[in-house]
Parts: C-alpha cells; sequence; structure tokens
C-alpha cells in the first residue's frame, strides 16, 4: 500500500505542505449558528446520521475522499459509544442548554507524502495520547483528495472531541462544579442577596487556551520523527 501509495503521488505532482491545525467548538449558541455534532460526525464520515434532538436526518455531500473513520474511547466509557449515532446523540442529549457547547473540534493538515496508512497510525497514536488519555471520547476521519486545478493532494484529518468528561460509572460527568466559601469556622458565607458565595470551577484543564499550543508542538514533533 505504501510503495504504490507513493508512487501514485509523484505521478500527479505531489508536494510537501506544512502541517497547519485550526481548533472551533461546536456548539448552540449565536457564534456557532446551533450547530449539531451529530452532522459534524455525518459530515467527516461520510455516513448518514440521525439527530434525535434535532430530528433531522443529515446526509454526506462526499464520499470518494474519505481514507479512514474511526472513533476512540477512554476505558470508562460506555462500549456503545464506539457507533458515532450513540456517541453523538448522547452528546447533544446530555447538553440541555441552549447556549451549549457541544464538542471540540481540531482540523489538521498532513503532509502529503505521508502514505494512508502512516497517516492513519500517526493519527491515531496521536489523538490516543493527546486527548484520549485524558479522557475525551474522540472521533477522526482522514480524507484525501486532488485539487482539480493544480492537481495537488491535500490530506488532512478531521477530529471531534467531547467537552464532558465521562465518570468511572460510564455517566456523563459536569464540565464545571460549585465551590463554596467559608468563613473562620467552617460556615458558608451568605452574600447580602441571601444566597451562598461560591464560584465555578472547572473539572478538567481541557479548556486551558496553552493546549492549542501544546497539541500543535506534540503533532509537529511526531511528525518530525518520521
Amino acid at each position: 500500500l505504501c510503495a504504490s501509495d507513493s508512487y501514485e503521488r509523484r505521478e500527479i505532482g505531489m508536494t510537501t505542505k506544512t502541517i497547519s491545525t485550526r481548533l472551533a467548538i461546536v456548539g448552540r449558541g449565536a457564534k456557532c449558528k446551533g450547530a449539531s455534532v451529530v452532522e459534524k460526525s455525518a459530515y467527516i464520515s461520510r455516513t448518514t446520521l440521525d439527530s434525535e434532538y434535532y430530528g433531522k436526518r443529515f446526509y454526506p455531500k462526499y464520499s470518494e475522499d474519505l481514507v479512514h473513520s474511526e472513533i476512540l474511547l477512554p476505558p470508562q466509557a460506555p462500549k456503545e459509544y464506539k457507533d458515532r449515532s450513540v456517541l453523538w446523540n448522547a452528546v447533544e442529549r446530555v447538553e440541555t442548554h441552549a447556549r451549549a457547547q457541544l464538542a471540540r473540534t481540531y482540523n489538521v493538515s498532513l503532509p502529503n507524502e505521508w502514505s494512508h496508512e502512516l497517516a492513519k497510525e500517526v493519527m491515531r497514536d496521536y489523538i490516543r495520547r493527546n486527548f484520549v488519555d485524558k479522557g475525551m471520547c474522540a472521533e477522526f476521519a482522514i480524507h484525501d483528495s486532488i485539487n482539480p486545478k493544480t492537481h495537488q493532494m491535500n490530506l488532512h484529518c478531521h477530529i471531534m472531541l467531547t467537552m464532558r468528561p465521562i465518570l468511572e460509572d460510564g455517566k456523563w460527568g459536569d464540565k464545571q462544579k460549585k465551590v463554596y466559601k467559608y468563613d473562620r469556622d467552617g460556615n458558608k458565607i451568605r452574600r447580602k442577596n441571601g444566597r451562598y458565595d461560591c464560584a465555578s470551577v472547572k473539572t478538567t484543564d481541557w479548556d486551558d487556551p496553552d493546549n492549542a499550543r501544546r497539541w500543535r508542538k506534540n503533532l509537529a514533533d511526531t511528525a518530525s520523527c518520521l
């Protein structure tokens, strides 16, 4: 596969690309235009999926460029989440807020000289180390296409990541929790409005702004070793 794939790329005018990445959020808020994670999954996996939340069926616009699609799960995730329809419908079901953030997408432009098999192995390992081992459920799909005008390859990977942790019992956990403030006697402090003084604390570090830099550097370091 690798030998024949490399030969085909040289014949059509393969060029090397610099790895580039792009992060985005899929959500129901105005900025996200009420997007569906089921629709996003249907798009990257090139499969037809039904969204229970929206009551819609989403059809893939393309299919010929799909190289590989797969779902990777942390150990505590229900095994049925291997089915993308079950996973992303569960995400839409658990997020009840009108402006809920549903998933994080991470698009990666890959070196054109990579074979499809190499791209699959590298991205599976990269996603497992950076996301799944941290507790996220991840779906990734590798696409390869040819620009009709320049005849150049466009090898890239779409990644979808859950934003809510999964507890040891397989249930969805909270994205953040309330931490109450106490006085010297160990009593909760009340505000003037009668409510207890508290702060919201995220349950994971997945939203850390430095993650984008770390994920990109790890990908670049991985690619430089090949």
